[in-house]
């Protein structure tokens, strides 16, 4: 979009092409004759020719001047009307906007071509003598430097391909913004910003290109920094920014799916495959995958942490119970802190449990892991309960009855 200094820059342009077109309507007047003939009281007919090359000059000028005035005021709409399709939030605001822009071109157009017509009328006048159109050397400095600031900035997003139509608009006289607009309507610069369209469908904000730029060269250079080559295409990055990702929430999943799975102890990803039947190779693409909650994707590595933590002592973490403490935050190290805890009391408990089941509430894993892991004041009290019972029982017997469960139970109050 055109600067504030740019549009300066193109209106004095457009005078000095004025003042050019003037100065060549001005070229067919014979040099200013004699003075006014008081004899006669009128103008003498030997100055009409001179009077008509001053009126000539001073028409072209005008013209020129309203042609290019209506071509700078309608570039001037189509950047609003550029801006307010940037800044659509709805199909409806958009709509409006696109609609404003296609009028703002078909002004755009219609100035350009009257302003061609005003040319043809100076140079095509059956009286005009031949002349040698001078180079405006202003009109020449100003379109190559469109062509530069545009073919810089295309070729920043990646749109080589659109150079020629720049160069091809700029030296019939467009304007940048103008330039801008048409090239926009190209399905190359559609398909190269394919995401917006998307984004839109979802009544997500359309990002401008410097946005987009952004958040393109944001993944990237995730995905390039973590060695996932596979994945930096441009159709799994549009993905990205159709769901509206951002690039911290992007890196968190690349972390997860390298750090935690992909460079993790295989046991967790076999864990993963028990839990979800996710194979090896799916785990980095399930992990990246813009569709997949990554709070879900988060629970299920953590969930997964569980299990395996659980495991090595011996015991068995339901997928249901691994995902509920997973979504308390209980962590890897947690886990394993108070799966040790668990291994250690739960077998003196469950013997209890057998033996005074009938009359008494029982305590097995899942009451281990409500006090271990939420401090259950309940299962806690089972567990007590077994224990005095159990003393109470050979509370009268000998040292050598005294020190069997008892004993035991003791060591883990």
């Amino acid at each position: 979009m055109a600067t504030a200094a740019q549009i300066k820059a193109e209106r004095i342009a457009a005078e000095d092409e004025a003042r050019t077109a003037a100065y060549q309507a001005s070229l067919t007047a014979p040099e200013k004759p004699a003075p006014y003939d008081p004899r006669s009281g009128n103008t003498p007919d030997y100055q009409a020719p001179y009077l008509s090359g001053e009126m000539a000059a001073g028409d072209a000028y005008a013209a020129a001047a309203d042609a290019l005035a209506q071509e700078a005021a309608a570039n001037q709409a189509a950047l609003d009307a550029e801006a307010a399709a940037a800044a659509a939030k709805t199909q409806a605001e958009l709509t409006a906007a696109n609609a404003a822009k296609v009028k703002a071109e078909k002004d755009a157009a219609d100035a350009r071509a009257e302003l061609a017509r005003v040319r043809a009328n100076q140079t095509m006048a059956p009286t005009t003598a031949t002349t040698t159109t001078a180079t405006n050397p202003v009109l020449d400095s100003a379109k190559q430097d469109i062509i530069a600031i545009l073919t810089d900035r295309f070729t920043r997003y990646k749109l080589e391909g659109l150079i020629p139509t720049i160069k091809k608009l700029a030296t019939t006289g467009a304007t940048e913004a103008t330039i801008t607009l048409e090239l926009q309507a190209t399905d190359t610069y559609k398909e190269r910003f394919k995401a917006n369209e998307n984004r839109i469908k979802k009544n997500l904000s359309v990002l401008t290109p410097a946005e987009y730029l952004n958040v393109e060269d944001g993944y990237r250079q995730v995905l390039r920094a973590y060695g996932l080559k596979q994945f930096d295409t441009d159709a799994y990055v549009q993905q990205f920014i159709s769901n509206d990702v951002s690039p911290t929430e992007f890196s968190n999943r690349v972390v997860t799916a390298v750090q935690r799975v992909q460079n993790a102890d295989p046991a967790i990803s076999k864990q993963l495959r028990d839990y979800y039947n996710i194979g090896q190779a799916d785990l980095v693409a399930y992990a990246l995958d813009p569709e997949q909650n990554f709070q879900k994707i988060e629970r299920q590595v953590a969930a997964a942490e569980i299990g395996v933590a659980a495991a090595r002592q011996g015991l068995t973490a339901g997928v249901s119970v691994a995902e509920q403490l997973a979504s308390q935050g209980i962590t890897q190290a947690e886990a394993q802190k108070g799966y040790s805890t668990i291994a250690d009391i739960l077998p003196t408990s469950q013997k209890l449990s057998d033996i005074y089941g009938t009359t008494m509430d029982t305590y097995g894993q899942a009451e281990a892991e409500q006090e271990t892991f939420n401090s259950l004041a309940s299962a806690q009290r089972k567990r007590q309960a077994l224990t005095a019972r159990e003393l109470a029982q050979f509370s009268g017997a000998s040292g050598a009855n005294r020190t069997s469960l008892a004993s035991q139970a003791r060591g883990q109050i």
